[in-house]
């Protein structure tokens, strides 16, 4: 030991404590990784927030780097959190009015979505489709997936029904259905992965394309559709809910055919081009309210005794947003409702798309016998968080396979 300098001070210092072994840093999670990446999302269009728009919303949570492309875009029907993203619109979209008439455009359809340019730096191509959307083509190299909301409905399972309402444009589906079906079906082979909304729309795309897809529930938006304040649970109004989109198969005439024979009071809200035609079928205590806020169609679900529900669904967001605000469900036995509805326990069935079917199982259900907590809890299943660490795990995995 040396001799300390003269004048100096010794000063002994105490041993340091052991600490106890620190554990590692935890690996980032699959969300934190997925959000470092570059990935293209492509939805057919952006012209309304309907359910696939929501869907698109929660995606763009936990990949805050995405680009949207996209048909065709009016950002003043869709919601803030998708305006503020790059949004790239095709040509078509700059058409006059088309709004009013995309729908005629179909045979424009799928060689404007193999035209619309991807970036090159992109990581990832994820599609969002029901229509055309998975027709967009990645550049070389780089990993698609086809989340299906459905295949073509136009084309396969919903034919009829758009040939049946759909005037003058249905009988045009049917002289271009072959060679768009052609188109259709190698599409859907480019793509590296195809995932679906439910075990209903996984049978859909192996019927249309031979081809297999891992199911990966859409998300519910449970923390905002709440129960109404328990100061006012009790006081639900004694009229039915309707919540659908205007087109051929949600099949809106059949609940308004019901309620006017059964003198029941049902409020139908939702937009679409059946609009006017289901607003004169209305009887005297049915109210067709159109395109509403979703302040407004939160209040509605929380007032309302129950939700009428007659179609047969890819999956079924508005009953699962129904039960997360503690109403229960009248719904059509068949399509992705018979994955989320538990028969007795969060709402009842009919079992044939006839009215005759709906009125004797209407005439039968007792909303007041449900109860809120159960029906909240049943929901919640299906929440967004479940949503983001399912998918985001499965972007992960293709990001790095």
């Amino acid at each position: 030991m040396h001799p300390s300098p003269r004048g100096a001070i010794l000063t002994l210092t105490a041993p340091q404590a052991t600490l106890p072994p620190q554990p590692a840093p935890r690996p980032p999670d699959a969300r934190a990784r997925i959000a470092t990446r570059r990935v293209t999302l492509m939805h057919d269009w952006l012209l309304g927030m309907r359910g696939g728009e929501w869907v698109l919303d929660s995606l763009l949570k936990i990949l805050p780097l995405a680009g949207i492309r996209t048909l065709f875009y009016r950002p003043r029907f869709i919601d803030t959190a998708i305006n503020c993203r790059p949004i790239h619109p095709s040509p078509l979209s700059r058409l006059p009015g088309v709004r009013r008439y995309y729908r005629w455009l179909l045979p424009l359809l799928p060689p404007t979505v193999e035209r619309l340019r991807v970036p090159e730096r992109t990581e990832l191509v994820l599609t969002l489709s029901h229509c055309v959307a998975h027709g967009i083509r990645a550049p070389r190299g780089v990993p698609q997936v086809n989340y299906y909301f459905s295949p073509m409905r136009y084309l396969y399972d919903q034919r009829e029904a758009y040939h049946r309402h759909g005037g003058l444009g249905g009988r045009a589906l049917g002289w271009l259905a072959p060679r768009l079906a052609r188109w259709d079906f190698q599409a859907a082979a480019r793509a590296d992965h195809r995932w679906a909304i439910s075990q209903f729309v996984a049978r859909r795309i192996e019927d249309a394309y031979g081809l297999t897809a891992r199911v990966i529930y859409p998300p519910v938006r449970t923390g905002f559709f709440v129960p109404p304040p328990p100061d006012r649970a009790a006081e639900r109004i004694p009229e039915y809910l309707l919540v659908s989109a205007m087109v051929p198969y949600k099949r809106v005439d059949l609940a308004i055919r019901a309620a006017n024979r059964l003198r029941l009071p049902l409020r139908v809200v939702g937009d679409g081009p059946l609009l006017r035609q289901m607003r004169r079928l209305a009887g005297p205590l049915v109210a067709v309210e159109g395109r509403v806020s979703q302040a407004r169609l939160l209040e509605l679900y929380q007032t309302r005794a129950a939700l009428i529900f007659p179609s047969e669904e890819d999956f079924g967001l508005a009953p699962l947003e129904a039960l997360a605000c503690g109403m229960p469900v009248l719904g059509l036995r068949a399509g992705g409702l018979l994955e989320t509805m538990r028969e007795g326990r969060t709402g009842a069935f009919f079992d044939r798309p006839t009215v005759k079917s709906l009125c004797e199982a209407w005439e039968q259900f007792r909303p007041a016998a449900y109860d809120p907590l159960h029906l909240r809890a049943h929901a919640l299943a299906f929440s967004e968080e479940r949503f983001h660490e399912e998918i985001a795990l499965a972007i992960d995995t293709v990001l790095n396979e």
